[in-house]
């Protein structure tokens, strides 16, 4: 194994669910704000968030200010500011960071590989959270979301590693299953002692 790729939010950081609160204080449910950003709640075979403008704000596709104007023309609610970076306050999971300072101390290389949108890339910056990488790939600035399979592709041509030399982690299977897919290691986030005894034949 060479190469190490972490998905953020769910793995490194918690707290990062906040649809329910952006829903709560614009006054309708979070299927409704799905809705607004043209994304469907009662899809089965994908994750709401990746359909609609939520899709193309990862993407990179959008700006926030776009958006929010689409999400008021389907929706007729006015929002102020920007309440994907306002409600955004994760927590560090220091059990998983633990996980990557010990694979980083044994030689490996260490990646974030994230779906992720501006207010919150530029809100963990803030609060250092990339810190414990050795680089980070976004996925607004890479233009693909996982689990499109470029996504990892993508990674794996920039770090000139081969899919069997790479191993990946995120707490979303739909993303764990396209990478097995690839021929890379992964390992379904639960928590930090599962990753651990996951990452334990790489530590020795």
């Amino acid at each position: 194994m060479k190469l190490f790729i972490f998905d953020m939010g769910g793995v490194v950081v918690h707290n990062v669910m906040i649809i329910p609160q952006i829903a709560a204080e614009l006054g309708i449910t979070a299927d409704d704000f799905f809705r607004g950003a043209g994304s469907d709640p009662s899809v089965t075979h994908t994750s709401p968030y990746h359909l609609g403008d939520i899709a193309a704000f990862m993407k990179g596709e959008i700006t926030t200010e776009q958006f929010w104007a689409n999400f008021t023309g389907r929706t007729g609610i006015a929002v102020q500011g920007d309440p994907w970076y306002k409600h955004f306050s994760p927590v560090i999971d220091e059990g998983t960071v633990a996980v990557i300072k010990d694979l980083k101390n044994a030689g490996y290389r260490v990646v974030c590989g994230t779906n992720s949108l501006d207010a919150h890339y530029r809100r963990h910056q803030e609060l250092g959270d990339y810190g414990c990488f050795d680089k980070v790939y976004a996925s607004q600035l890479m233009g693909i979301i996982k689990p499109d399979p470029e996504f990892w592709n993508r990674i794996l041509r920039e770090e000139n590693i081969e899919p069997k030399d790479a191993f990946f982690t995120d707490d979303f299977e739909e993303n764990t299953e396209a990478a097995k897919k690839l021929g890379i290691t992964a390992h379904l986030f639960t928590d930090a002692a599962e990753l651990r005894k996951a990452a334990a034949p790489y530590l020795r």
